[in-house]
């Protein structure tokens, strides 16, 4: 398949090495003289479609306009266009007869039109109803140029853009696919399961019954959260520990006012970098990082590096101890080495030169990007403490739990509305023989053995739903649960139904 280079014919050079010139005629001068005759002619297109482009909205303006002028002057007459006509000529006396910033504005120009039509041969000396017709007309003769002027102005506007896509021009390059970010740390605490805790589920005879037990259950605080998957001794060799030059990098005197509350996720509006930011806090940092060059160093992983993970681990563990001055401080020195490795080569000097720029926005953007990751790690160690202090009571007990053992069975609950009504009467096949009392003393029996359980665990049955079920007989000692549990079958209450198809057709 031959190659197409028929794309190549619209480029606009503005340089050719094979240009031949008279032997008189110095090579280099012509090849710039064509260099200007391109770029000058380039330049007077470009004014020229910026000019009809500007007549167009100008235009646009004015057809409503006159539209306006031309139906109240059919309606009222003369006494509308002299009306008009003054009422603009107030309005511009009152602007000290100037034009506007960007010229004469459209209320200018429908003056001009307005004073042109009054000295036209046609309509001077006419009065009354010839007046109002000869005005009339000169309107709607203006409005009928302009409309034509600016359907010619679209037509030019629309052949020079497309005389303009098929050269190829250094102004025609654009930027297609670019992006430049900064990555944040995120703090997520360790997931690992430690080798510490043993659980154990077993199964009851019971079908669709699940106890879970746990064995040696926390009983203090960091048990607790090595327990909970939040902390594990097997983490601490990847997590890298805060050296004491790290700690004393990150005592070093914070770039965030202590006005700002530690619950604001970014700056106020109010906050001017040059007047309220501490750029002495980023100079004491840059001197320190020339003195210790370490704190730069790449983690073993590639990643961002140990000095970002070991102070983002120290603030996590500073805020679960109430100190929030020293866990902001650890996340604003964290990510300052961040941004300093992202920037490449030369960051440090990048980074610190941009925080002092006179317009402080690099400055708002990394102060923000501090404010919100702390209070993502504030945020978490609260809602850590939450879950410790809400499982302190309940740590160590076994739970009886309902589990479907099969995936195809599905776990409901029948629940009576009430005590037998006093006529009953049995239809269907298969009950002959069975006695009314029989069914009433049954019936019976199911109400009693419902109103006998606590009020609680009735109101969880009434939702009919397995997790509030569960949840309740969650909060019971295993021996009233397991009781409960054997009533609820004994009454027919707890039922389960498989969802499976089954092939009853007898085919293989």
């Amino acid at each position: 398949m031959p190659l197409n280079y028929s794309k190549w014919d619209n480029l606009e050079l503005s340089d050719d090495s094979d240009v031949e010139v008279h032997p008189n005629v110095d090579k280099r001068s012509f090849i710039r003289w064509k260099q200007r005759d391109i770029h000058e002619k380039r330049d007077l297109r470009k004014h020229e479609l910026e000019s009809l482009k500007l007549e167009l909205s100008i235009n646009e303006k004015l057809v409503p306009m006159l539209n306006e002028i031309v139906a109240s002057t059919s309606s009222e007459g003369h006494a509308f266009f002299s009306r008009r006509t003054a009422q603009l000529t107030a309005g511009r006396a009152e602007r000290g007869n100037k034009d506007g910033p960007d010229g004469p504005t459209p209320d200018d120009m429908i003056i001009s039109l307005l004073l042109q039509i009054n000295e036209e041969d046609g309509v001077k000396g006419k009065q009354s109803a010839e007046l109002d017709e000869a005005l009339v007309s000169s309107l709607k003769g203006h409005l009928g140029k302009l409309e034509e002027r600016t359907k010619q102005v679209k037509e030019q506007i629309a052949q020079m853009e497309e005389e303009d896509k098929k050269k190829i021009t250094s102004d025609s390059i654009r930027e297609g696919w670019s992006a430049g970010y900064v990555a944040k740390a995120e703090l997520e605490p360790p997931q690992s399961a430690p080798s510490g805790s043993k659980k154990k589920a077993k199964n009851s005879t019971q079908s669709g019954i699940k106890t879970i037990e746990t064995i040696n259950s926390p009983s203090t605080k960091a048990d607790a959260e090595v327990n909970s998957g939040e902390s594990s001794e097997d983490d601490d060799d990847e997590i890298p520990a805060a050296t004491s030059a790290m700690l004393q990098f990150a005592s070093l005197p914070s770039a965030i006012p202590p006005s700002i509350p530690y619950t604001a996720q970014s700056l106020p509006g109010t906050f001017i970098p040059s007047r309220h930011l501490n750029t002495t806090a980023f100079e004491k940092a840059y001197v320190f990082l020339g003195e210790h060059r370490e704190l730069l160093r790449p983690g073993t992983d590639g990643g961002d590096g140990s000095t970002t993970d070991a102070l983002l681990v120290e603030a996590f563990q500073a805020e679960q101890k109430e100190q929030k001055d020293k866990a902001r401080k650890c996340v604003e020195k964290a990510l300052l080495v961040q941004y300093c490795q992202k920037l490449g080569k030369d960051g440090v000097s990048l980074f610190f030169k941009k925080m002092v720029a006179a317009d402080g926005k690099a400055a708002l953007v990394f102060l923000n990007d501090v404010l919100s990751t702390y209070v993502r790690i504030a945020t978490r160690c609260a809602e850590l403490a939450q879950r410790e202090s809400s499982s302190d009571g309940a740590a160590g007990e076994e739970q009886i739990q309902l589990v479907a053992e099969d995936p195809s069975t599905t776990i409901t609950f029948e629940v009576p509305d009430g005590p037998p009504p006093e006529h009953i009467t049995l239809e269907g096949e298969g009950l002959e023989g069975v006695s009314i009392d029989a069914v009433r003393d049954h019936l019976q029996r199911r109400w009693d053995l419902f109103c006998s359980f606590p009020d609680e665990f009735r109101e969880a049955l009434k939702t009919k739903e397995l997790d509030q079920v569960n949840k309740a007989l969650g909060k019971m000692k295993v021996d009233e649960a397991e009781r409960l549990v054997g009533l609820l079958d004994e009454a027919g209450i707890l039922s389960f139904s498989s969802t499976e198809i089954r092939d009853e057709t007898g085919k293989a």
